[in-house]
């Protein structure tokens, strides 16, 4: 098979039916993609939120962090994985990340993404990248100019802990909680909005809540990122968007989703 062929039909994944726990959520942290997010506040503030904020800490305990540290150290030593970004309002996948370490910690990627007028693929073998963007297709390769290779050391931001959002700092205590049985655990985190001020979040997010779900054991199932926004116009707006992480150590190859119908045809930067 000639390299950046691609033979795998990605499946986009419909809103599961409603169980015990209530939602999921969302983080994207890679620039190069909010171009064709923007017209979506809650990534405009996850990316920022991300990129900014993250490494701060706090001495005052928060609601279930625990729960959530835990959660993001176990994400960072996976060696495979499937990232899913739902549209709470639709139940489709936004966005799709696949990724795998091989046996010397680098990198291989594939990533979905779409917008009402826009949609983006790209996968990055740590040699190679192919990028589409609206049907065309571009190549860099390993000694081109802004080419970037990732790595355990150096991971995709999708593949890192921050993709578990968490900023202590700003987390309202007040307003957060937790709440657990035998069979499951919920963390909210409800944000001050104003300490997110260094995001440069959206200037008309009124409201920013984080909620996980575990199962009863303390693992992360989901979360949900919601924002709530004024519109010009002075009415109210929410947008929720969910994260699931699946196939778990259980990816064999990372399919290249853009569509490359013969390498030599793809014309590179």
């Amino acid at each position: 098979m000639a390299r950046g062929e691609n033979n795998y039909s990605i499946k986009i994944h419909k809103k599961p039916h409603p169980s015990a726990f209530l939602g999921a959520a969302l983080i994207n942290a890679e620039r190069y993609f909010l171009r064709m997010l923007k017209k979506s506040a809650i990534f405009i503030a996850v990316i920022a939120i991300v990129l900014q904020l993250v490494g701060c800490s706090s001495s005052e305990a928060v609601a279930g962090e625990e729960y959530i540290l835990a959660a993001r150290a176990a994400y960072r030593e996976l060696d495979s994985a499937r990232v899913d970004i739902i549209n709470d309002d639709t139940g489709e996948s936004e966005q799709i990340f696949i990724y795998k370490y091989d046996e010397k910690g680098m990198m291989t990627y594939s990533y979905l993404g779409k917008s009402e007028t826009e949609q983006i693929a790209q996968y990055n073998n740590g040699y190679e990248q192919y990028t589409e963007e609206n049907g065309e297709v571009t190549l860099l390769t390993s000694s081109d100019l802004g080419f970037c290779a990732y790595s355990r050391d150096i991971p995709y931001p999708y593949a890192d802990e921050v993709l578990i959002l968490f900023y202590k700092q700003a987390v309202d205590s007040e307003l957060s909680y937790i709440a657990q049985n035998e069979a499951a655990i919920e963390v909210c985190h409800v944000y001050d909005v104003s300490k997110l001020a260094k995001a440069d979040i959206d200037p008309r997010a009124t409201g920013f809540r984080v909620i996980y779900y575990f199962d009863g054991e303390g693992n992360l199932l989901f979360l949900k990122e919601v924002t709530d926004i004024t519109l010009e116009d002075g009415t109210q707006k929410t947008y929720s968007y969910s994260v699931y992480i699946t196939e778990r150590n259980e990816i064999e190859k990372v399919p290249n989703l853009v569509k490359v119908e013969a390498p030599e045809n793809v014309p590179v930067i």
